[in-house]
């Protein structure tokens, strides 16, 4: 896909929402609407844009079968549209600075992961209970040239913790770490949910800073599945707070240099959680004989850093090899399902002669159960004698995949997932005598911009 030089043409093009708001402004070129399925309609988007208006529109549509391991053997199909529409307020209200943005979500089929596979790795990024739900609704104004201040209801996966060349990837572990998906109330507020905040940007040079605070928790938590008890994306709980910051460092910007992107970030959420392994009294959550109830800590905070840096070039400059590596980790075992999280990868851009915009990728990942988690597992098989209760430790994750640019607006995906030790090494439901099996994923996403 030939990289497009402003906002208002980049939305022509298919593209995560993060890279739509980090193009620059358009000047009076007229843009190029051919990398939409249905171009201008019809005149709409350049009288749209007339007031400052952009419109995108995306659908995902996948299908996956495990032949071997998971919960149960099977196909599935998947699906989400994304509805973005952005307002500039210069051009519609002579208002310097300004950028309104509105996104709604619709997730149709079947939930793969849940029903198939039961890992914590979660086999694609876009999976999610079926729903029509509003996702982000917020304005950002900048204050010269190099502040600009967000409120609104956000979704922190657009900007925070990314790695550009995990975007290629399908499985959720390279989108909002997982770390924090298993780790924050609710999954935090990542896709598809979303919390009401404040973030604050400024950017000199090569240097970012980004820095906010959100509800935390981003759906009310009387219903232990935060989709459904948010099943609108309308719900606003302000129940304690999150906060998130992180500096980035982008090099090798100029020409004939290899481009690199450099973060650390850390987070902290103001709630109670719950212990994993013992109850008020300190004694086992395992050993029915005992109060059921957990012991309650207050607060919760991880760390995490970003590497994502080109290391090859051919030579067309299109040809690239990036290599990218994600660490997340918190001290705190005993309130967390998980205490280190890792993936990386690399993305090789033009694999193939004459096919420049395609991309091949391989990738990792890795979560480390935390001592809590692992310490509940053991007390289980103590107090169930004669049960078959396995020691819970990690899961690891592998994933081939590669991108064909079939048209300007479509996309064509084929991929392969390995999950070994499923959720950990939890016990297969269906077989109590053994844990869930190594899975083995083939799959295929269509990316269709319109």
């Amino acid at each position: 896909m030939t990289q497009q030089t402003c906002r208002r043409v980049a939305l022509g093009a298919l593209a995560s929402v993060a890279a739509l708001l980090s193009a620059p402004a358009c000047a009076d070129d007229k843009p190029d609407y051919s990398a939409n399925l249905f171009g201008d309609l019809g005149g709409f988007r350049e009288a749209f844009a007339k007031v400052g208006g952009t419109l995108q529109a995306t659908e995902t549509s996948e299908v996956f079968a495990n032949p071997v391991g998971g919960l149960s053997r099977g196909a599935d199909y998947d699906g989400l549209t994304t509805i973005t529409v952005q307002v500039d307020t210069k051009a519609a209200f002579n208002w310097e600075g300004g950028l309104f943005n509105a996104s709604l979500l619709n997730l149709h089929g079947d939930n793969f992961s849940t029903s198939r596979i039961g890992a914590l790795q979660v086999i694609s990024g876009v999976e999610g209970d079926r729903a029509t739900r509003l996702w982000e609704i917020w304005y950002d104004q900048k204050f010269g040239d190099k502040f600009d201040l967000r409120f609104g209801l956000e979704s922190l996966d657009v900007e925070f913790t990314t790695a550009p060349s995990a975007a290629l990837f399908v499985n959720s572990a390279f989108g909002w770490p997982l770390l924090h998906a298993l780790d924050m109330p609710g999954g935090g507020p990542a896709f598809p949910l979303s919390a009401l905040g404040l973030r604050g940007r400024w950017q000199s040079g090569p240097w970012t800073a980004l820095a906010g605070v959100f509800s935390g928790e981003p759906a009310p938590m009387s219903n232990p599945d935060p989709q459904h008890a948010n099943p609108y994306g309308v719900s606003f709980p302000l129940d304690g707070v999150l906060a998130i910051a992180e500096a980035q460092y982008s090099g090798g910007q100029g020409d004939g240099q290899y481009p690199g992107v450099y973060k650390l970030g850390a987070w902290y959420d103001s709630l109670s959680f719950a212990d994993l392994r013992y109850n008020i009294y300190g004694q086992p959550l395992a050993n029915p004989a005992v109060d059921p109830t957990p012991l309650s800590h207050r607060g919760d905070f991880g760390f995490y850093a970003v590497a994502d840096q080109t290391v090859w070039r051919g030579a067309e400059k299109e040809r690239t090899l990036n290599l990218f590596l994600r660490p997340t980790f918190t001290p705190l075992d005993d309130r967390n399902l998980v205490s280190f999280g890792l993936n990386g990868g690399l993305a090789l851009r033009d694999p193939l002669p004459g096919r420049k915009d395609d991309t091949f990728g391989v990738g990792f990942g890795l979560l480390r159960l935390s001592d809590a988690a692992i310490g509940f597992s053991t007390d289980a098989a103590a107090f169930n004698p004669g049960a078959y209760a396995p020691q819970r430790s990690y899961e690891a994750m592998f994933e081939a995949t590669y991108q064909i640019q079939v048209t300007p607006y479509a996309q064509i995906q084929p991929d392969l997932q390995y999950i070994h030790n499923v959720g950990g090494g939890v016990v297969d439901p269906l077989h109590p005598d053994r844990k869930v099996g190594d899975a083995v994923i083939g799959g295929l996403r269509v990316n269709v911009t319109f």
